[in-house]
């Protein structure tokens, strides 16, 4: 009786101490329940011809959050998944971050609405998966593992570095944890001789956009200088020829900062300048990816849109390749 009492016991003792582990969801059930709420984002010119096109995704009802570069120059914006197409406005830019929210009532919410998960919760080497439209092939699913949480001089997170692979078009789409979580918005990737060197900005930074869209307006309308997006732009993902930030019904236009301003690096405008000299770029905006030791790597968006490399060492900057 005594050792009958003692396991029942150690049973309920395990039971209540061990923690509860989370259930990986399969790919398909990922797919299943995240897939409706993404979509393509087109951005059309005044002569309604599409610019350019990206992903988004729906965190709210009427509300979907995409790349702000995927709006560059844009007159007007189409929503589409699969043959339904809704229009969709602006409502809050965040260029310092390169995310925007869009306000479109005619988008339905899906079955199964987002969770965020926050950026704290990553691991490095846990699997993800990416949903977006790449090349205009909407509702594509690729997977891979988180490689690295980039941070800033603050410690906090910015940027996710990850594995599954983007394309052109991708920009806007969702990164998803195995429990179908919304970790990170996919915001571009690297190419030439970078190999699965992608990146997507943290999830939980959609909750702040509302209230930094409106100050950025507010400071706009005042005439001060709005700051300009951060993202590693070796390579958008999104098919446009270099990412800029949007143009508002409401009129706001970001202004440039300076180069290190934007970059934080020490040797940013050496970087910027060995771009023109090349002709990668008239106006470069060199993005800081690596740093160590006496050396900064900077990846810049050529106006073709291919990616330069570039390695700056005390000065000294070249062309990786």
């Amino acid at each position: 009786m005594r050792s009958a009492f003692s396991a029942l016991a150690v049973s309920a003792l395990l039971t209540t101490t061990l923690p509860t582990v989370a259930v990986a969801s399969t790919p398909e059930e990922i797919f299943r329940d995240a897939s409706p709420s993404v979509w393509v984002v087109l951005a059309n010119g005044a002569d309604n011809r599409v610019l350019a096109s990206g992903s988004g995704v729906v965190v709210a009802a009427g509300r979907v959050v995409t790349n702000c570069h995927v709006l560059r120059g844009a007159a007007s914006i189409t929503l589409r998944q699969e043959r339904k197409e809704v229009q969709a406005k602006l409502e809050f830019p965040d260029a310092a971050r390169d995310l925007c929210q869009l306000k479109a009532d005619d988008v339905p919410s899906p079955a199964a609405p987002i969770q965020i998960a926050p950026a704290s919760a990553l691991r490095v080497g846990q699997k993800v998966y990416a949903i977006g439209a790449p090349r205009g092939l909407e509702q594509s699913l690729s997977d891979g593992l988180v490689s690295a949480l980039r941070r800033d001089s603050a410690g906090e997170i910015e940027f996710i570095q990850m594995t599954a692979p983007i394309s052109p078009g991708s920009s806007g789409g969702g990164l998803f944890d195995e429990q179908g979580r919304l970790v990170g918005i996919t915001t571009a990737g690297m190419s030439g001789s970078a190999q699965n060197l992608n990146f997507a900005r943290p999830a939980e930074w959609i909750g702040e956009i509302p209230a930094r869209g409106a100050q950025a307006i507010a400071d706009y309308k005042r005439g001060k200088t709005a700051p300009q997006a951060t993202t590693p732009t070796a390579a958008p993902a999104s098919m446009t020829v270099a990412p800029r930030a949007p143009t508002p019904a409401a009129g706001y236009q970001p202004r440039p900062t300076t180069p290190a301003t934007a970059t934080g690096g020490r040797d940013a405008y050496n970087a910027e300048r060995l771009a023109r000299s090349t002709s990668c770029a008239a106006e470069p905006r060199a993005a800081l990816v690596a740093k160590g030791p006496g050396f900064e790597t900077y990846s810049i968006a050529c106006s073709n849109g291919d990616a330069l490399a570039v390695r700056c060492e005390f000065g000294n900057c070249r062309e990786l390749k």
